[in-house]
């Protein structure tokens, strides 16, 4: 790179090489390093497109270090030179700017999904969309980098197919954290079928690591829609993906056996089976929000198995809202509802309602419509044992209402096994009745849905637990 002083392109290509090496290596601060003295070239020899990637990837590596305060000074200045490109006469064309705002805002809608910010995810992802549509909408020639007057403005982030599908993606994580399933499941599989066109002409790894994280998502969209097998059959082509590009996506081993994990939870007697994918999940990754999410999902299997009180203090203990992840809303928020739960088994029932209203707070702050679902039918459980069955029953009518809004298959099976006990309790058999037959309707059609998928071959995937791939995993294909 020294020696490359003089040669503009050479320079800045190796910049970014030497980057990605870093961040391949997890040597980030080094990366973090490279990056910055880059755009300082960039910017000194007036290449403006290359210096505003070399910030934008500066500040996705420093998002992935998790220095999200620093990250967020550099977006903001880059913000607010792509806004006034045109005034202030910077030497981008239009494709670049827009370009180079589809960048900017995919780094914002990140860390807000990141830190569970749903909510201040929805205008970013507004404008992503808007701008991403009107690079769509330019001439052909138009989109080609112009390299003529400087050889350093010949890179680009990412190519129009890949910009398109990572637009997607995006997308389909902002819909499935607010709980939106239908629109997640639709994207995912619009962005699927989009990928195997593609995959006929271009079989780069990105395409892959697209893939696996749709059908990540779409694992998670049918399990709360309660299409257990549908779910399970997603789950045995990410394990095929992962086997497939293993050299690229090992990273994504822990969300493999998380989301067995959260499979085993809905079926009868896989509490077990829950408990020992989340332990092995464990042993696959260092990352702050993995470790808390995995032990907030593994203390609902405990307090479901009756875990011996001193072990369940210890594991509430390691899962306190303080020692969430720094900025991470979402987990913040959920771990609240947990150890609510916890006082609940344990018959403290103001300290329960005091941690609910606060899940309930701060869910809606960030617009996480399940977690507020969950909170208030928990609320609901309270009042009922408090024999305030009015504001019970309205508790879980506004939690009905999300559950089919989003909607969600165990909160609506939860919401009418609740109403269906508040009116007997109340004296209205009438409504009980009702409430009793849609509750063994909703139950029936999960009965058989987790009767189809233990089944399946594919359940065999719950035995992966040490090997480096599932025993049945390519072998169903």
């Amino acid at each position: 790179i020294e020696l490359a002083i003089n040669y503009q392109f050479w320079y800045c290509q190796m910049c970014f090489q030497l980057a990605k090496a870093n961040m391949d290596l997890g040597n980030i601060s080094a990366a973090v390093t490279t990056l910055a003295a880059g755009a300082e070239y960039a910017g000194r020899i007036n290449a403006q497109n290359t210096r505003i990637l070399f910030s934008l990837s500066q500040a996705m590596a420093l998002l992935v270090q998790r220095n999200f305060d620093v990250a967020d000074v550099i977006l903001k200045e880059v913000g607010v030179i792509l806004e006034n490109a045109e005034q202030s006469g910077l030497a981008l064309t239009k494709a670049e700017v827009l370009s180079l705002k589809v960048f900017h805002h995919v780094l914002q809608v990140s860390e807000y999904i990141w830190q569970g910010m749903i909510k201040s995810a929805r205008q970013c992802l507004k404008q992503l969309h808007s701008c991403y549509k009107q690079l769509t909408q330019l001439d052909a020639s138009a989109t080609q980098t112009v390299v003529a007057h400087n050889t350093a403005e010949a890179f680009y982030w990412m190519s129009p197919q890949q910009l398109f599908l990572l637009v997607y993606v995006v997308s389909v994580m902002h819909a499935l954290q607010q709980g939106y399933t239908d629109k997640a499941e639709s994207y995912a599989l619009k962005a699927l079928h989009l990928i195997e066109k593609q995959r006929t002409y271009d079989n780069d790894t990105i395409l892959s690591a697209y893939q696996l994280i749709l059908l990540e998502q779409l694992v998670l969209t049918y399990l709360l829609h309660g299409n257990t097998s549908k779910a399970l059959k997603e789950l045995h082509k990410c394990t095929n993906v992962y086997q497939k590009h293993h050299t690229h996506l090992k990273h994504h081993r822990v969300a493999l056996h998380t989301a067995l994990g959260l499979y085993a939870m809905v079926l009868p007697d896989g509490l077990d089976n829950a408990q020992a994918q989340f332990t092995a999940a464990l042993k696959h990754t260092a990352e702050p929000e993995q470790i808390a999410f995995i032990k907030l999902n593994s203390a609902i299997v405990h307090l479901k198995q009756g875990l011996p009180s001193e072990q369940l203090h210890s594991l509430l203990e390691s899962i306190e809202p303080s020692k969430m992840p720094n900025k991470c809303h979402s987990l913040k928020a959920s771990s609240y509802c947990i150890q609510g739960i916890a006082a609940m088994f344990e018959g403290r029932l103001p300290d329960a309602k005091r941690k609910l209203r606060e899940t309930v707070v701060m869910a809606n702050k960030a617009d996480l419509n399940k977690l507020t679902g969950c909170a208030f039918l928990l609320l609901a459980s309270i009042f009922m044992k408090m024999g305030n069955y009015k504001d019970a029953i309205d508790m879980v009518k506004s939690a009905s209402e999300i559950a089919y809004r989003i909607p969600d298959t165990s909160l609506q099976l939860w919401s009418v096994d609740l109403l269906a006990t508040l009116h007997g309790k109340s004296e209205q058999p009438e409504e009980e009745a009702h409430f009793t037959t849609k509750k063994l309707e909703i139950l029936n059609t999960m009965d058989s849905e987790t009767s189809k998928a233990v089944n399946l071959p594919e359940h065999n995937l719950l035995q992966w637990l040490d090997s480096e791939f599932p025993a049945c995993s390519m072998s169903m294909v």
